[in-house]
Formats: C-alpha cells, structure tokens, sequence
C-alpha cells in the first residue's frame, strides 16, 4: 500500500506495526510522472466513512432483497421514519489524501458502459466465500440476484445473465474454489476435495477460464484459507500466476483478458458488540487477533503484501510473458474500518442468528457492495491505459 509522507497520517494510522513494516509500505514522495488513470493505486487506501445523506443511502439499497443469510438482516429490518434503512448501508467512503481519486456509487448504465467500452463479455469470480458475497453484491446492485441458491446442500457456483438497455448483456460467473488452486477431484455439497485436511472446496476453474469464447474480467482471491501456512500460501501464488501465463500462451484470446487480484480482509473481533464504522485505524489495531481459532486472520495483511510484490515482478515481465498484466483491487483498508454489518452484527437481530458467531462475512447490502464500486473505478483507470499504452504496473515498495 503507498502512502505520501508528508501526510500527517502516515505516522500514526499503523501504529501497531514495526517500523520496519511501516517503511516498506511508504513511499518517499507522490508517485512520479503521476498521469490520469494512476488513481488505481491510490484509490480507497486512505480515507474514512462518513454518514451518507437521504439520497445517497437511498442509492445504496438493492431493488431486490437477497435471499438466504446473506440478506437475512435486510430482509427482517423494520424500517421507521427516523431510519428508513439499516444502519451499515448508510455510510460512504471518502479519500481524504488524494480527494482527486474518488469512488464513486456505480449505477446499473455507467457499469454497462464500461464493460462495454472494454469488450468484456464475462466477469468470472474465483474464490471462497468472500468472493461468493462481493459476486453476490455486484448481480444485485445491477437488479440480477433472483435463483442464487445459497442452500449449502447445493453446488454454490452459479452463472447470471446482465441485460443492458443501451448496451451488450453481459454474465457474471462465480465459481468457488477456497485455494486458488485444481485438486485434481470434483468436489460436491457436503464433499469437500482440497486443503491439508480434505476440507475446503475447489470447484475446477481453469478449463472455464481459458475456453471462453470472448474476452473477459477475471477477480480472484485467495488467502483465508491457508492458515499460518506460508510456504504453501506461496507455491500457491506463484503456480496461479504460471497457470495463468500457461493459459494463455496456449489460448492468445486470453492474453487480452483484464486480470485482477482482490486483497483479503479479515473479520472482526467481537462484531456484535459494534454498530458503526471506525474512524481510524487506531480503533482497529489494538483488536487483531490471529491464531487458528479466528482462521489467522492476523496473516493476512503479509499474505496480501507478498501477493502484490508477485504480481508487481509479474507486470514487469512485458517481453518474456504470454499473459495478461494483473491490476489491484484493493479493498483491506476501507473494510477493516467496517466491523459492523457482519452477518453477527447488532443489526442482524435474533432471527438471523449465526452458530458458530460470523465476524468476516457481511450481510448485503453492506460495506462489500464497495469493492464493486471500487471496481468500476479500477476499470475506468484500466480503460485510459490501455488507450494510451501505458504500462498496468503498480507503485508499490
């Protein structure tokens, strides 16, 4: 993550860090030859929520409720005069460094557009179920999430149709897979096939990936499901990536796919005791907990340093390479100041109850709708490099 030294912010917003670490995640000075479009590598990691007014709360409910758990909270709120609506869907994010680097609330047209001035015929999602919620977020925020089974006794992958008035319909595909990575084995509801212990699930995903007809927004995620493994976690990473090149230099189509990689949040201690937003990350530091019992959340923040460092050494390899550059979307900070709203939070009410207690996935509407108003962003960046040529690399230490 970059930041500007001379913000006032940066000596103390880590303040439970090493120096060390701090150091390595700032950078001198503004980013050099700073041109239109670099805003993806510095939008939403520094900022804060703040109370949205009448309309613009208004603009972040779903014409649909979701169903299932993920929506049970919205589903079973009581609207009144004082609070029209629950109180997680009410916040927005404001950048308060680079003000000029904004996230703005997509509409169902404006994302429309820009995947059809891209050429992107398919977003296919790849992950746990984090991905699975953002996958979620994003059908509903453009009014397609009926017929999406979250009934754990079936297959959770699923594939939905977006039709655009003014432009090309386009799909959204998620397809699970906790590892990032193919076992060999289908697994099925109740059958997991992957992991140390044969418990997490890895539906195949790279067949589908590479016999897409057309070109395409690939987001993947991984990292909650690797524990304190690091050298697992590692191997990992770096066989995505040479899958990825593989990929395509047996299928040119994919070298022109737009490729992303979204960073890992962790959950959130004791989620039920908070009903609103942190105001820094001071009030987050001093609760990470790590350890298996709460899935080494605490390993995160270094497995998602190590997966930008890869991906940076990736991007630079323009003349030895078959595929595609990888963006950012980039998510951790703007969310660990979110510990209300988890599918445990005090607004999901007695009716929604969770068993074990669930502090990492978030109901919807909520704070995961934001990744994918910073993906409409991130994609309008990626829209002005590619017409200039300019090289997708990140500014990172």
């Amino acid at each position: 993550y970059v930041y500007e030294v001379t913000s006032p912010t940066v000596r103390t917003w880590l303040t439970c860090t090493p120096q060390d670490y701090l150091n390595r995640l700032t950078i001198p000075s503004h980013p050099p030859a700073f041109v239109e479009g670099d805003c993806r590598h510095l939008r939403a990691r520094l900022g804060e929520w703040s109370p949205a007014d009448a309309d613009m709360s208004s603009s972040l409910q779903y014409n649909d409720p979701v169903d299932g758990y993920l929506g049970c909270a919205d589903t079973n709120f009581l609207a009144t005069p004082e609070d029209p609506y629950r109180p997680p869907t009410t916040f927005q994010w404001d950048e308060t460094v680079w003000a000029t680097c904004p996230i703005e609330v997509m509409t169902k047209e404006n994302f429309c557009a820009q995947m059809d001035r891209l050429g992107l015929k398919r977003i296919l999602f790849v992950g746990d179920h984090t991905t699975m919620s953002q996958a979620v977020s994003l059908t509903s925020i453009l009014n397609a999430n009926t017929d999406i089974s979250l009934d754990p006794a079936v297959v959770p992958n699923f594939s939905k149709t977006i039709p655009c008035p003014n432009h090309p319909t386009f799909d959204i595909t998620y397809i699970r897979n906790d590892r990032l990575e193919e076992a060999g084995t289908a697994p099925s509801p109740g059958t997991p096939n992957c992991g140390p212990n044969n418990d997490h699930y890895c539906y195949p995903w790279s067949s589908d990936y590479s016999n897409y007809a057309n070109k395409q927004l690939l987001i993947v995620n991984t990292g909650y499901h690797w524990g304190d493994d690091w050298e697992g976690y590692i191997a990992n990473f770096q066989n995505f990536v040479g899958r990825i090149d593989e990929i395509a230099a047996a299928n040119a189509a994919r070298a022109i796919d737009i490729l992303m990689f979204r960073t890992s949040i962790p959950g959130h201690k004791e989620c039920d005791l908070h009903d609103t937003v942190y105001g820094h990350y001071r009030e987050y530091c001093p609760r990470i907990v790590n350890g298996a019992f709460w899935h080494w959340w605490g390993e995160l923040p270094p497995y998602n340093d190590y997966a930008i460092r890869i991906i940076n050494e990736w991007n630079l390899l323009n003349t030895v390479k078959s595929g595609a550059n990888i963006e950012l979307l980039d998510p951790w900070y703007m969310t660990v100041l979110r510990p209300d709203g988890h599918l445990s939070g005090s607004d999901a009410g007695p009716s929604c109850n969770m068993s074990p207690q669930e502090c990492m996935l978030y109901s919807l509407p909520g704070p995961v709708d934001w990744w994918n108003h910073l993906l409409l962003m991130q994609l309008k960046d990626v829209e002005i490099h590619l017409d200039s040529s300019s090289p997708l690399q990140a500014w990172r230490i």
